[in-house]
C-alpha cells in the first residue's frame, strides 16, 4: 500500500535510530532520545520544515524554548538544516520576547528543579552528581539559557559551546563580572571532571565516592595533588555555581 511523504520519512527517522542505539557487544554507538520532539509521544519521528516552524510558533512550551534555543544543524542536507535552525532560533526569541519576565524564571526553576528532584530519587544512585545535582552542569545551562531567552541573546552559529555564551553574556550585560567568574570557572572545572570521570570509569555524570584509585587517577589527570584536594575544589565550585544560579533566578 502506497505511504504518504511524512509516513515515509517517521519510519526511515525510527530505523535510523534504532540502528545506531541498538545494543552490541561493544556497547552502543550513540544514545539517542526522541522525547524532546514536537508533540513528545504523540508526535511523529520526523515533520516537515513547516509543521515544524509552525509548532515553535504557536504551541512549544516554555521548557521547550529553553531546550530548542542551543538547537544545532549536525547532518543531512545542511543548507536546509541550517535554514530550519536559524528559522527556529528568531522564532524562539521572538516569543520569548513576548512572554512575561517572571513567567520565564519561574518555569525555568521549575523545570531546573525537577530535574534534580527526579535524578535524585534514581535506584541505587550514589556519590555527587555534577550535571544533575545541585552546583551541576545543569544549574549553568538553565541559568545561560534564562537570560538568552531574557535578553534576546541567540547563540553564535559558529561558537555555540557554554564558555563562549557566558563571555557574551557578560559583553552585553546580562551577567555582573562576578557571576561570570563564578560560573565560567566553575563550568571549565566540571567539564573537565566529566571528561576525566569518563576516561576513567566510563559513562556517569557521578563521582564515585567509593572508588578511590580511580578518583585518584581522575585528580592527577585534573593536575591536582590528591583525591582531597578534588573534592575541595569540587565542593567550592558547586557552592558558587548554586550561589549565582539563585541570584540570576531571583
Amino acid at each position: 500500500a502506497a505511504i504518504t511523504h511524512s509516513e515515509f520519512f517517521a519510519r526511515a527517522a525510527e530505523l535510523l535510530v534504532n540502528v545506531i542505539s541498538s545494543m552490541t557487544r561493544d556497547g552502543s554507538l550513540y544514545r539517542i532520545d526522541l522525547r524532546l520532539r514536537p508533540y513528545g509521544s504523540k508526535g511523529m519521528s520526523a515533520i516537515s520544515r513547516e509543521a515544524f516552524a509552525e509548532y515553535f510558533r504557536d504551541s512549544a512550551a516554555i521548557w521547550e524554548m529553553l531546550a530548542f534555543v542551543k538547537l544545532r544543524a549536525v547532518g543531512g542536507d545542511m543548507e536546509l538544516a541550517r535554514a530550519v535552525e536559524e528559522d527556529t532560533r528568531r522564532t524562539i526569541h521572538e516569543r520569548a520576547a513576548g512572554i512575561h519576565v517572571e513567567d520565564l524564571r519561574l518555569e525555568t526553576v521549575k523545570v531546573r528543579e525537577a530535574l534534580e528532584k527526579k535524578r535524585s530519587r534514581t535506584r541505587g544512585s550514589s556519590g555527587i552528581d555534577i550535571k544533575y545535582g545541585a552546583g551541576g552542569m545543569l544549574d549553568v545551562y538553565f541559568a545561560t539559557r534564562y537570560l538568552q531567552l531574557r535578553d534576546n541573546v541567540p547563540d553564535d552559529p559558529d561558537n555555540r559551546t557554554t564558555a563562549f555564551m557566558l563571555d557574551t553574556l557578560l559583553s552585553r550585560g546580562s551577567l555582573t563580572s562576578e557571576e561570570h567568574s563564578v560560573l565560567a570557572s566553575g563550568y571549565g572545572f566540571l567539564s573537565s571532571l566529566d571528561h576525566n570521570l569518563r576516561l576513567t570509569v566510563g559513562r556517569t555524570t557521578r563521582v564515585p565516592l567509593g572508588k578511590h584509585a580511580a578518583l585518584s587517577s581522575v585528580a592527577a589527570r585534573m593536575g591536582l595533588s590528591d583525591v582531597a584536594e578534588l573534592l575541595e575544589q569540587l565542593t567550592i565550585h558547586r557552592l558558587s555555581i548554586r550561589s549565582a544560579f539563585e541570584t540570576i533566578m531571583k
